[in-house]
């Protein structure tokens, strides 16, 4: 098993606000609010303050909800506002049989079983405004959104769903997958400018185009996903690509099936 981050800035930020870490048994990832302040520095607290939390793995939802506690904490140590935790928070872990998958707020999960066959769960907030784990320990602003009912989630695959849950979980068997990854909502702003009658437009690329381009690694060793996102940036440079939002992603490599060697 081995794990593998990789951070960009978007085009149209001056400051990142994506961060992820991976270790060897969890990948960790969070997306700061872009209108909310200092939230490249809340997104690295609650990054912290999860990675020190699954070293005692327990149920998710209360892990996250913890951290975004611990993540306040901190930040009203170092006389920042509790707005500066306004970020997602993904996460995976390995737990003996269960790989466990978590999103508090938006994002994009890929998963690619033994068969080579992908699985891509883009989790949204159609009211534009996500369900921050923060929120749990500030009762205004939780109140505000339940009342205008702007904490649902939209998750889509083959088919879509909708959960008010602040955090989408996914358990399931660990052998059945040979990768594993959390990607920030940045890997939505791709787009690349065609020519036009008139001039240049400029058109959006889907995700499944990206990860067409992006999911191909050689092996799993050492720094594997920063390597692919080189040569993916290469590529598709040549393309005209660029992604406005940030971009975070993470990606645990769980293992080969014996069946298959």
């Amino acid at each position: 098993m081995n794990a593998d981050s990789t951070i960009n800035i978007g085009s149209t930020h001056s400051v990142c606000q994506d961060y992820v870490i991976a270790r060897n048994e969890h990948v960790i990832l969070s997306d700061g609010c872009s209108s909310s302040p200092d939230t490249d520095i809340g997104a690295r607290l609650l990054v912290k303050a999860l990675d020190q939390l699954l070293k005692n793995p327990a149920d998710i939802e209360q892990l996250h909800k913890n951290a975004a506690q611990i993540a306040l904490d901190w930040a009203n140590m170092i006389a920042l506002p509790p707005q500066s935790v306004d970020a997602t928070l993904m996460s995976i872990h390995v737990t003996d049989e269960d790989l466990i998958i978590a999103c508090s707020g938006d994002g994009v999960i890929v998963l690619e079983s033994q068969a080579g066959v992908l699985d891509v769960y883009s989790i949204s907030s159609p009211s534009g405004y996500p369900f921050y784990p923060s929120y749990v320990h500030q009762p205004d602003r939780l109140s505000e959104l339940v009342t205008n009912d702007r904490n649902t989630k939209t998750i889509k695959s083959n088919a879509v769903t909708t959960s008010d849950a602040l955090t989408v979980t996914f358990k399931l068997n660990v052998a059945d997958y040979k990768y594993a990854a959390v990607a920030s909502d940045g890997i939505n702003s791709f787009f690349h400018t065609q020519q036009a009658i008139n001039g240049k437009r400029v058109a959006p690329v889907s995700v499944p185009d990206v990860l067409k381009e992006f999911w191909s690694f050689k092996n799993s060793h050492g720094a594997f996903v920063e390597r692919r996102m080189k040569r993916f940036k290469k590529d598709t440079h040549a393309k005209g690509w660029q992604h406005a939002d940030d971009l975070a992603i993470g990606v645990i490599h769980l293992g080969e099936d014996p069946k298959s060697k």
